[in-house]
């Protein structure tokens, strides 16, 4: 049995049932990126904030130093209280005694430096805010680019599956040319239709993708177009990497508190400022004014349990620290191999699309002279087809490496 008679039998049996495919299933998917020329990419990210959540946390932490900030400015370091007292010795069935009456106003005053450390832990807490808002950012950019780049690559599959489409409906009309001349059998006819077939029904796939790409970018910004500008420059500098920058806020935000409890000591002084009026049987009344200070001292084992929770949180803040240094490290390492990898990667994809190119002319012009068999033409579409793709995809690869490697740095759009 002749070579291309058993290539052309071997064709048919493996064609996809996914080629049956009724065209109107396909039309549900086939969807086209839009692009908006006065959409750039860091409006998309604004757009992508506003609607992405956890936002909450970094907005209550600042309301939460504008508090402390608040008390720090206050003249006293508690609320006041108000003290009556009223004695007297006329009991029932007895006559006129002695009566006293004594009303005052308490106090809580500020220990030396526990103002001060009270600003601090605001200031720590609204650093905090801010490195968690950024973080915050710098999450919702990352998933942006993923999913921007995830629509690119869908839409360069989309687009290579419906050139290979044409190019193998070239091939089926040349086929049937040379079948109607009596130059080949129509067998041949029927490996070239398989060929196309199996080429629509990667066309298929490829707008299926595309219609969940396109989802997925408008439920995170809201949009249904693309920035038409997409590509971006490889960063020159770090602005640290988010995580660590956060965790060291966190870590500085928990010292700063311990140092505000500690600056407590054991508890605030009180001060006292009351009026006295005494009056007696036959004497007059006595009015005086007086004054107590209460400053407490001593326990340390009520301190020590007080301080044990943010010690406890300290320990925990540092470790998360260390874990985000690490991981920064790994980030980083992984972004500029990949970067390096996808540009090389790129460089090879290219020289071989040119091999392949040369080699499909070449093959053309020898099937259409009747040089060569089908099935080494269409062996060599396939490992055109193959090179054309990887190139592109090649491409896409590299531009999203760099996303990456950006997003690492801390680069947002």
């Amino acid at each position: 049995m002749p070579r291309a008679l058993i290539t052309t039998l071997l064709l048919l049996a493996c064609l996809p049932a996914a080629a049956q495919m009724p065209a109107s299933h396909a039309d549900e998917h086939e969807r086209s990126v839009v692009r908006d020329g006065s959409l750039s990419l860091a409006r998309a990210l604004d757009l992508a904030v506003d609607r992405a959540p956890g936002s909450s946390l970094p907005q209550a932490r600042l309301s939460e130093s504008r508090v402390l900030s608040e008390r720090a400015g206050s003249f006293l370091s508690g609320a006041p209280a108000v003290q009556m007292r009223y004695q007297t010795d006329r009991l029932p069935g007895r006559g006129a005694g002695l009566r006293e009456l004594e009303a005052g106003l308490e106090l809580p005053l500020w220990r030396s430096g526990q103002r001060d450390a009270l600003r601090r832990e605001a200031d720590a807490g609204r650093l905090l805010s801010d490195e968690e808002l950024r973080g915050y950012r710098w999450r919702v950019a990352g998933e942006l680019r993923e999913t921007m780049w995830r629509v690119m690559q869908a839409e360069t599959e989309l687009r290579l599956a419906d050139n290979d489409v044409d190019l193998y409906r070239a091939l089926e009309e040349d086929v049937s040319k040379r079948v109607r001349a009596g130059d080949a059998a129509p067998v041949e006819r029927l490996s070239a239709e398989t060929a196309r077939r199996e080429r629509e029904a990667t066309l298929y796939e490829a707008q299926v993708e595309l219609a969940h790409s396109l989802f997925g970018w408008t439920a995170l910004t809201g949009l249904h177009a693309l920035p038409a500008i997409v590509q971006e420059p490889v960063a020159t500098q770090s602005l640290g990497y988010p995580p660590v920058l956060t965790a060291q806020a966190a870590v500085e935000r928990v010292r700063m508190a311990l140092g505000s409890v500690q600056a407590q000591g054991s508890g605030a002084p009180r001060l006292l400022v009351g009026v006295r009026s005494e009056k007696a049987p036959d004497s007059p009344t006595a009015d005086s004014v007086g004054a107590t200070l209460s400053i407490p001292f001593g326990g340390e084992a009520h301190r020590a349990a007080a301080l044990s929770p943010l010690h406890l949180e300290l320990a925990r803040a540092e470790d998360e620290l260390a874990l985000a240094q690490r991981s920064a490290v790994l980030v980083l390492h992984e972004a500029e191999h990949e970067l390096h990898a996808r540009e090389q990667a790129q460089r090879i994809a290219r020289e071989k699309q040119d091999v392949a190119d040369r080699e499909v002319d070449l093959a053309r012009r020898a099937y259409r002279l009747g040089e060569t068999s089908l099935a080494e033409r269409l062996l060599v579409e396939a490992r055109a087809a193959g090179a054309r793709r990887a190139s592109a995809l090649a491409d896409i690869a590299y531009s999203r490496a760099v996303a990456r490697y950006n997003n690492s740095l801390g680069i947002l759009p």
